[in-house]
């Protein structure tokens, strides 16, 4: 990379090669982006320049990842408070890059931007992990996901072009229709490649819709954006009778690791992230526990350098396979919680989410919603700027249809809202039910406990 812009060729012929190379070359590349990394942050980015200044800390510091320790942590809700001038590299114009306003799936909503072919570098190194998979550049790939999340400025000429050649054909199903719908679009649209969040493919899965989806065979099904239990995996390959595999990714870095089919660990994306597990700041042993730390290699209009995306992983050993990879085994974070209603209805959060988050208005840090009783939803939100009586009637009417009948929603602004045991946040959580407690709550008391644990902040 030279001058803060990703050099596509050199960056993806490395990256082919170092799916064969010894670690000590994955080091040396890994190294030298990180100290060009570091110095375009220190003299291009207003953010990192105070907090390296601030720290007394220079990048003829950082001659490669084992001085990586001496950079401190950054962290969205610090990032948030700087606001776009500060961490956006100078010369860029927000509204001239791609931005994507995430869903919060740590419960703080967020903006990330990069440029065009930063984007597409990230799209070539996610096509890599699918040939690791076993998919082929012609398959058909239907994806179930949240259709109509806004992104800005992004033609997507790279992927259109191949599709337009048959490379990479992809379709997207909305995950957040009826689960019937679902299964009568993915009868007709047919994969070869079966892709999406695993709460929603979890839900194919019921008994009910099996003479809907029996014809439904791709060759391979790949699953991300939230923790996929052993049960949700179970229920899916047997469902679609086909081998499984799951990716770990975010939007501040598009791939942070992808399934090996040889051992089940995840190989991370060495040449495009670096990804440290720590326990308090030091890096953990195979088999132990910590939050997972990650600098973007390829971000450099909006860099992240070690940046704490607010997941805990288990570091693994290196991986039997023999590839050159770092390798991480479970993931705890993004837990989901789907609501069952009295409709029968199984609700995604992100229909409650898509309404108060993608839209125009930014005004929550950090939310939590809490299903109390099966007809009864709360907001547990931290407000940037508390909103007005008339704001927060249009927030519980723009919410009410996604709910149904019969439902209460209430917004409940709190000071802030307290993790897990686990140090987690759960952005939902069913007092009702939920697949990752794998416990059924009596709902009246747990309910208490939430809101006077919440209020109570």
């Amino acid at each position: 990379m030279t001058g803060g812009r990703p050099e596509i060729g050199p960056a993806l012929s490395a990256a082919w090669r170092h799916t064969r190379a010894a670690r000590t070359e994955l080091r040396t590349w890994q190294d030298a982006r990180l100290r060009r990394l570091v110095v375009h942050a220190y003299e291009s980015v207003p953010f990192y320049r105070r907090l390296f200044d601030y720290h007394r800390l220079h990048p003829r510091h950082i001659r490669g990842t084992a001085d990586l320790e001496l950079i401190p942590f950054t962290d969205k809700a610090e990032m948030r408070r700087q606001g776009p001038a500060s961490v956006l590299a100078r010369g860029h114009d927000p509204d001239a890059l791609l931005s994507v306003r995430t869903s919060g799936a740590s419960g703080e909503p967020f903006t990330v931007r990069r440029t065009w072919l930063e984007d597409k570098l990230q799209y070539l190194l996610r096509l890599r992990a699918f040939r690791a998979f076993g998919v082929r550049h012609r398959d058909r790939v239907v994806a179930v996901g949240v259709a109509g999340r806004p992104e800005t400025g992004d033609q997507k000429l790279v992927s259109r072009s191949l599709r337009a050649f048959g490379f990479h054909q992809r379709e997207l199903i909305d995950g957040l229709q009826d689960p019937a719908q679902v299964a009568v679009q993915l009868r007709e649209a047919r994969p070869e490649v079966l892709v999406g969040l695993p709460g929603m493919l979890d839900r194919l899965t019921a008994p009910e819709l099996a003479d809907v989806v029996r014809s439904v065979r791709p060759r391979v099904v790949i699953v991300g954006g939230e923790v996929a239990t052993p049960a949700m995996r179970l229920r899916i390959r047997e469902t679609f009778a086909a081998p499984l595999y799951e990716t770990y990714a975010s939007h501040e870095c598009p791939l942070m690791a992808w399934e090996c089919h040889h051992s089940g660990d995840l190989h991370t994306c060495d040449d495009g992230v670096l990804v440290e597990v720590l326990r308090d700041g030091r890096a953990v042993d195979p088999g132990e526990r910590g939050e997972v730390v990650v600098t973007n290699l390829h971000a450099y209009a909006m860099p992240f350098i070690r940046y704490r995306i607010g997941d805990l992983a288990t570091r693994s050993a290196p991986c039997r396979c023999g590839a050159p990879f770092s390798t991480i085994g479970e993931i705890q974070g993004r837990m989901i919680d789907y609501f069952p209603l009295p409709d029968g209805r199984l609700l995604h959060p992100y229909e409650i989410v898509s309404r108060l988050v993608w839209g125009p208005r930014e005004w929550m840090r950090q939310y939590q919603l809490v299903q109390e009783r099966r007809d009864r939803v709360v907001l547990y939100a931290v407000a940037d700027e508390p909103p007005s009586a008339e704001r927060l009637q249009e927030i519980e009417r723009a919410v009410r249809p996604a709910l149904g009948p019969g439902v209460e929603f209430e917004v409940a602004l709190v000071g802030r809202i307290p993790f897990e045991s686990t140090g987690k946040l759960r952005p939902s959580r069913s007092l009702v039910y939920s697949e990752y407690d794998r416990i059924r709550f009596e709902p009246v008391q747990p309910a208490a406990d939430a809101r006077r644990r919440m209020l109570g902040a």
